[in-house]
């Protein structure tokens, strides 16, 4: 697996990139004139790229044909103007590779995958996973790690021994409340793998994670505000933390709205449709 799209893997280092989610109309079905509307907006905000169809896209929601088609329109839509990190993490591995070779075929940027869930496996399994998902492509892939919601947790040496393994496993995802895994992720990988990318995934962690080295975001709440989440990361890229600091408090009160409804996502759709 030694070949790598060169424009999508340049751009994981120091990248703002959106979860996108994916709009539906009042029948429950995908909105695609809303997500065409949707890619222009974050295209304007000057995104570094949009991963659709994770956490915030609502892919353990939408049936495997759902998910496909989805992948096909928004590519179509962003037509090569912003790289797409398409998420195609399933509960297991054949379904993940499944998507992941569907994604790939449609002209797919790279992937996000995220750790199987519902069963929790230990790290042998885990690395069998990404390893087996990695040799099916040919595209850069983050691997993702969201411990809140899959029950299991990255450990920064599994996720080392998965960069070593496949060179175009790119970067990481991390969705972590506690900066010090951002930190030991960055103290494992980046010696032995300088150009793996560490993402933070909560919009608090984009300041500190890049400031120890880190490399960017893919975060939710871009949705509904990507300007500010660009011209935090710029800033940082920078070095005019005055401003960063700001535009960080900035995040801080924006992170509120999640406390509005059940859960974030929720929040987020409603601010969504409210600004059209």
């Amino acid at each position: 697996m030694d070949s790598l799209r060169g424009g999508f893997a340049s751009k994981l280092s120091s990248v703002h990139q959106t979860g996108s989610s994916p709009p539906f109309d009042e029948r429950g079905e995908i909105d695609f004139t809303a997500t065409e509307s949707l890619v222009e907006r974050f295209v304007e905000a000057g995104v570094d790229g949009i991963s659709p169809l994770g956490s915030t896209g609502e892919a353990s929601h939408l049936t495997a044909d759902e998910r496909k088609r989805f992948a096909e329109e928004v590519t179509r839509i962003a037509a090569g103007r912003v790289p797409l990190l398409i998420g195609v993490g399933t509960v297991g591995t054949r379904e993940t590779v499944e998507l992941a070779r569907h994604a790939e075929g449609v002209g797919a940027d790279g992937l996000l995958v995220v750790s199987p869930y519902y069963w929790k496996v230990g790290e042998e399994a885990l690395f069998k996973h990404f390893v087996t998902v990695a040799e099916a492509v040919d595209i850069p892939i983050l691997i993702y790690n969201l411990p809140i919601l899959t029950g299991v947790e990255l450990s920064p040496s599994l996720v080392s021994r998965v960069a070593r393994e496949c060179s175009n496993i790119a970067g990481l995802k991390d969705t972590v409340t506690e900066y010090s895994h951002i930190w030991n992720v960055l103290r494992e990988v980046k010696p032995v793998k300088p150009d793996f990318s560490v993402l933070a995934g909560f919009e608090d962690l984009i300041l500190p994670s890049m400031l120890a080295g880190g490399d960017g975001s893919i975060c939710g709440l871009a949705n509904v505000a990507p300007d500010l989440f660009v011209s935090l990361v710029r800033a940082v890229r920078n070095d005019d933390l005055s401003e960063a600091a700001e535009l960080h408090r900035q995040v801080l009160s924006l992170m509120t709205l999640g406390t509005l409804s059940d859960t974030p996502l929720g929040a987020i759709k409603l601010a969504m449709n409210v600004l059209g």
